[in-house]
């Protein structure tokens, strides 16, 4: 009996604690666990709960590690190291008409840094990212004046391409890790040919290079 009252407790906790979260945290709790797969609903809610409280405590996850914490949460905009190798970042995107977006970045080190980004309604049903942005290739990062044989020479020699993301503000941000790929003078071919970032403007959930 006594095992089914702390039960009991526990859930009318959680039943509250969800109360007290909107924005992208109320997403955050209400997501179906195949994003957040290692993070049961209980652990979701502490990471909430020690963030709010000014706490960045690391919490157990499903993997059994103690990496998983919150580092960056403000009504539109949270960021969640589920491990050391791996992040979630969710912004929200409002469009016209009251719509809102939710833009995903998940973000895993190998240890050289990659991206994804998808999109998703308020209901966790997921959205054709083609409709927001042209993603960014390798392609996209050689300089204007490079010629295209020049170019299609350096891809070439590319297998496939780090792109890391990650919103600065209420600009989204790409860099391809070609540095951090290719060591030492490997990199010297490139460096000169590329740039280290591009930059995009967000508006209304459409997504322009600057």
């Amino acid at each position: 009996m006594k095992r089914y009252i702390i039960l009991f407790g526990a859930l009318l906790a959680v039943a509250a604690m969800g109360y007290a979260y909107d924005g992208v945290a109320r997403l955050f709790t209400d997501e179906s666990g195949e994003l957040f797969n290692s993070l049961s609903l209980s652990a979701r809610y502490e990471l909430l709960n020690n963030f709010s409280k000014g706490e960045t405590v690391e919490v157990v996850n499903n993997l059994r590690t103690t990496e998983s914490r919150i580092t960056q949460l403000t009504s539109d905009h949270m960021v969640v190291a589920t491990s050391s190798a791996r992040t979630v970042e969710m912004k929200l995107l409002p469009k016209a008409k009251g719509d809102t977006v939710l833009a995903v970045i998940e973000t895993v080190a190998t240890p050289v840094k990659d991206s994804r980004l998808t999109f998703y309604d308020m209901k966790w049903n997921p959205l054709e990212a083609s409709k927001f942005i042209k993603m960014p290739e390798a392609a996209d990062f050689f300089l204007p004046s490079v010629n295209k044989e020049k170019r299609d020479e350096m891809l070439s020699m590319l297998n496939f391409a780090m792109i890391e993301m990650a919103f600065e503000g209420d600009n989204l941000v790409a860099r391809c890790n070609l540095e951090d790929f290719f060591l030492g003078d490997n990199f010297k071919f490139y460096k000169p040919l590329v740039t280290n970032r591009i930059v995009y403007t967000v508006k209304k959930a459409k997504f322009k290079r600057q």
